[in-house]
């Protein structure tokens, strides 16, 4: 009895003079109990390794999307400057065009703006940041659709005849019926009835069924072109077997061809006496620097010309008021392809059409 209470004090005393919370456990340590302590400070380390875990995924996912935004953010800003970029291009280009109106007397294949790098040069000159490059196209050297009906929407003789000499030449592989049907379908498309005209036209009842109107107005760009009936993709825009009609034509200009720069399909079609041999003679004139100053003045064809049969003075001209400029800008990895058509008058340059596509 006596031994037991000098045990039991014994234990009370060492009680006394342990650290304020420490548990106290009489008798012997359970090896189930150090069992069970180890398993639970194990769940607990796995527990923060996975918090941990989660807690890395999050920033790393965090720091992605900020990464996405912050380039989403700079290509934004980029495209816009891009886009001035070209735009700045396009009027520094129309300054240009004006200067030249100011300085030349005619507009010809020997002009600085003939040879585009020149002026697109120019104009990068002028840019901030960025450069531009491109071509510029003279839109009177061309055919003009718009007239090929009269302000009265009747035929105009003089213009059916140079589509008619345009569209037989052998390049664009058309036969009789093809050339009339897209003539006469192009002279519905244009005037203001519903009435065919010939047997070749189409108004309504052959537009309807394929989901439009003849349009019965003036053509507002050239691919209008491929939803007159006979025109197809092939002879718009050619292929390995036939030229296209596309680099011919206009919606763009007057009744008059520009001879200096008209293409040589369109000199084919200026008069049913013209050849290849004399429109290649046309082209080596009118290219020779020594020529220039005759360029000025629209008789300069017959110091080529063989026959008494001129030219009807009307068709032709030396002067331009419409431009395709094709430029592409650059600013970094941002790319802006634009096509834009500039009407130059004695007063000004300005933009009359706009087109534009990302790469």
């Amino acid at each position: 009895m006596a031994n037991r209470n000098r045990s039991l004090n014994a234990t009370i005393v060492h009680r006394r003079f342990l650290p304020f919370g420490t548990r106290f456990v009489v008798g012997n340590a359970s090896p189930g109990g150090l069992t069970e302590r180890s398993g639970n400070r194990g769940i607990a380390l796995v527990t923060v390794l996975l918090v941990v875990a989660l807690l890395i995924a999050v920033v790393v996912e965090f720091n992605r999307i900020a990464l996405a935004d912050i380039q989403v953010s700079n290509n934004f800003v980029d495209e816009k400057k891009i886009l001035y970029t070209t735009m700045s291009g396009v009027n520094a280009i129309c300054g240009l065009l004006e200067l030249d109106r100011e300085y030349s007397q005619s507009d010809n294949l020997l002009e600085d703006w003939t040879r585009g790098e020149t002026y697109f040069e120019s104009a990068s000159m002028l840019l901030d940041e960025g450069k531009v490059s491109g071509s510029i196209t003279d839109e009177d050297g061309k055919i003009c659709v718009n007239s090929l009906i009269g302000s009265d929407g009747q035929m105009n003789n003089g213009q059916f005849a140079l589509w008619r000499r345009l569209l037989q030449q052998p390049g664009f592989r058309l036969n009789e019926q093809e050339a009339m049907t897209i003539i006469y379908s192009i002279k519905d498309w244009l005037d203001p009835d519903d009435e065919v005209s010939d047997i070749y036209g189409a108004e309504n009842t052959t537009y309807l069924p394929l989901g439009y109107e003849c349009k019965n107005g003036r053509m507002e760009t050239l691919e209008e072109l491929l939803f007159v009936n006979g025109m197809t993709r092939e002879i718009f825009y050619g292929d390995e077997n036939r030229e296209g009609l596309r680099s011919s034509l206009s919606v763009y200009g007057g009744g008059a061809v520009n001879i200096n720069t008209a293409p040589i399909p369109v000199l084919l079609a200026l008069s049913p006496l013209m050849n290849e041999s004399i429109a290649q003679e046309l082209h080596a004139y009118r290219t020779e620097p020594t020529n220039r100053s005759d360029l000025q003045s629209k008789e300069w064809y017959q110091k080529i010309w063989p026959y008494d049969e001129l030219i009807p003075e009307g068709l032709l001209a030396t002067r331009s008021s419409y431009f395709t400029l094709r430029i592409r800008g650059t600013l970094r990895e941002s790319r802006k392809n634009v096509r834009a058509v500039v009407r130059r008058t004695a007063e000004s340059a300005n933009i009359v059409y706009w087109q534009e596509t990302a790469q």
